[in-house]
């Protein structure tokens, strides 16, 4: 029986939010849950290729992986990611400042893909 996906929207550029979000996919995913990620607005900064993020040392130090770490394990799992087209404006970047493996798009593209998905905002 096949399970209900799970479509995860990111919104702010927000280190706890993220790791927690990136981890609840990862978990998702090694269930066997299809599992997609959205980048939107502020969150997109977190896609910038070689990003380090204050909150890391503290997570590192308490045994957790970096957000890096976590977008590698994502991307290995071959979960789609997408960041917004907009948001990359807005973080000043453009697709090739992107890591490896992240589509752009739009909202309207990654919810027509997500249409039977369950959807949380994080």
């Amino acid at each position: 029986m096949k399970q209900q996906g799970l479509a995860l929207v990111f919104a702010e550029a927000n280190h706890a939010r993220l790791h927690g979000g990136l981890s609840l996919a990862l978990a998702a995913a090694a269930l066997g849950r299809p599992v997609r990620l959205f980048f939107q607005g502020e969150a997109v900064c977190a896609l910038q290729v070689e990003r380090h993020w204050a909150g890391d040392k503290a997570y590192k130090a308490g045994g957790l992986p970096q957000l890096s770490e976590l977008l590698d394990q994502a991307i290995g799992l071959g979960l789609p990611i997408m960041a917004c087209e907009s948001g990359i404006h807005l973080c000043g970047l453009s697709a090739p400042g992107l890591i490896a493996g992240v589509e752009t798009g739009g909202l309207v593209a990654f919810l027509a893909d997500a249409r039977n998905d369950e959807l949380l905002f994080v």
